[in-house]
């Protein structure tokens, strides 16, 4: 983010004249009470949180807000918390990772945008692959937050109106990673089932403790892993991943974000920083990668690409790209200069809703629900004996309300004899559940 907003400040001839772009930066440590202080925090100059932002009297409204607009949250669960907040004075909220399906309802997160899809498409998507292999049965494996649980019922669905049957859904609680009693219980139900595949619509936290144990216990499966996990680097890191079998996988459609590379490179250039070493490469992850070995640091600044997220870093830019275009357009620069400067938070808001434009060949705008119309990219681990690990490739696309596209030759997966269903069977552990949003 820092890097995309110096690059808009820094661009010439200057995309804002006159007008340079701040920011202040919280780790929430995708925490929904952290969040929150944050939330206020940032919008603090107006709010007294012992007021609970409930003004004096219902006539009244709001001071405007020196925060115009917030990027974030990473998880849904925590951006589902705090659009609330940024709604009251309409102060924009732009994702670059929070897919859940609820915070489309514009009646409920006014303010709230995003530069990646909703889960409704990523749903139709793993469907459509599901449909594609010819596979007559899956297991649906979820967690109690909003993510998992708008994700698995959005599935169940589909997979009900296609005559695919569900075996089983599994919905794991929500401190399923910190207290992860039910695993062993999971995993027999993965070994004694005949589910064709076997969905993980979770955060990578939760699918690092099941998948540990399908290692453990040597199981070999097919894996659908939602855009949480699909280029993992904690899942990638589990020793004997390559052994738990063909997983295909769906994330956001990626890009480079132009430039940063370099300026990785440029940051860290001649240092001996501590916490490179936390950028380790044990193993190649992914494809026409060259060999490389972080220990040694000499060739640790070489190394650091390799950890570039670039799903998630590409989506952060696109946020930065649309609100440095809605302010452009709010306070009509061009030649050099702006005819005004000063603007209200709804203004802005109005301005970045109805923007269209095209990033490096990424048209982006966005619809009534705030979500904007991009696409999957299909991703496969290829486990690979000569580098002890997977490699992960793109296999193919998925635009909303388009087809499945595949483009390498999965054939070997594909079912081609014709089963004879007698019945469908959903069944469903959902285990304590608890009022609330978890993290």
């Amino acid at each position: 983010m820092i890097y995309a907003i110096q690059e808009i400040n820094q661009r010439s001839p200057r995309l804002l004249p006159n007008l340079t772009l701040g920011y202040d930066i919280y780790d929430t440590c995708g925490d929904v009470s952290l969040a929150i202080r944050a939330a206020l925090q940032l919008l603090k100059n107006q709010s007294d949180p012992q007021k609970c932002l409930i003004p004096s009297s219902i006539d009244s409204s709001l001071p405007e807000p020196e925060t115009k607009v917030v990027i974030g949250e990473r998880y849904s669960e925590v951006s589902i918390a705090i659009a609330r907040i940024f709604a009251l004075p309409s102060v924009t909220q732009i994702s670059y990772a929070s897919t859940s399906e609820l915070l489309s309802k514009k009646y409920k997160f006014p303010t709230f945008l995003r530069t990646v899809s909703s889960d409704r498409y990523q749903t139709i998507a793993i469907c459509e692959l599901v449909k594609y292999f010819s596979w007559q049965s899956v297991a649906i494996v979820g967690s109690d937050d909003e993510y998992g649980k708008y994700g698995t019922d959005s599935l169940k669905t589909l997979f009900s109106d296609n005559n695919i049957c569900v075996e089983f859904v599994e919905i794991l609680p929500g401190n399923f990673s910190e207290n992860p009693t039910t695993a062993g219980d999971l995993i027999k139900k993965i070994n004694v089932s005949t589910a064709e595949a076997i969905i993980m619509f979770t955060k990578d936290s939760n699918v690092r403790v099941v998948l540990e144990g399908v290692v453990k216990q040597k199981l070999n499966r097919t894996w659908i892993a939602s855009d949480t996990w699909s280029t993992s680097h904690e899942i990638f890191k589990i020793q004997g991943i390559e052994s738990i079998g063909p997983v295909f996988g769906f994330i956001y459609r990626q890009n480079d974000v132009p430039g940063f590379e370099d300026y990785i490179r440029s940051e860290f250039n001649g240092t001996t920083k501590a916490f490179l070493s936390h950028y380790q490469l044990s193993q190649n992850n992914f494809e026409n990668d060259t060999e490389c070995n972080c220990e040694n640091k000499t060739s640790s600044q070489s190394c650091l690409h390799y950890y570039i997220d670039r799903d998630e870093s590409y989506s952060i830019y696109l946020a930065v790209q649309v609100i440095a275009e809605g302010l452009r357009v709010l306070l009509r620069c061009d030649n050099g200069s702006c005819d005004r400067t000063n603007f209200t938070a709804v203004q802005l808001f109005e301005q970045i809703r109805n923007i269209n434009i095209t990033v490096n060949n990424t048209n982006i705008h966005f619809d009534s629900n705030g979500d904007p119309s991009l696409g999957y990219d299909v991703m496969f681990w290829n486990q690979s004996e000569s580098k002890g690990g997977v490699v992960i490739r793109k296999i193919g696309e998925y635009w909303p309300n388009k087809n499945l596209v595949i483009h390498k030759d999965v054939s070997q997966w594909r079912k081609t004899e014709t089963v004879r269903r007698v019945r469908i069977v959903t069944r469903h552990n959902t285990h304590q559940r608890t009022k609330g949003i978890l993290a």
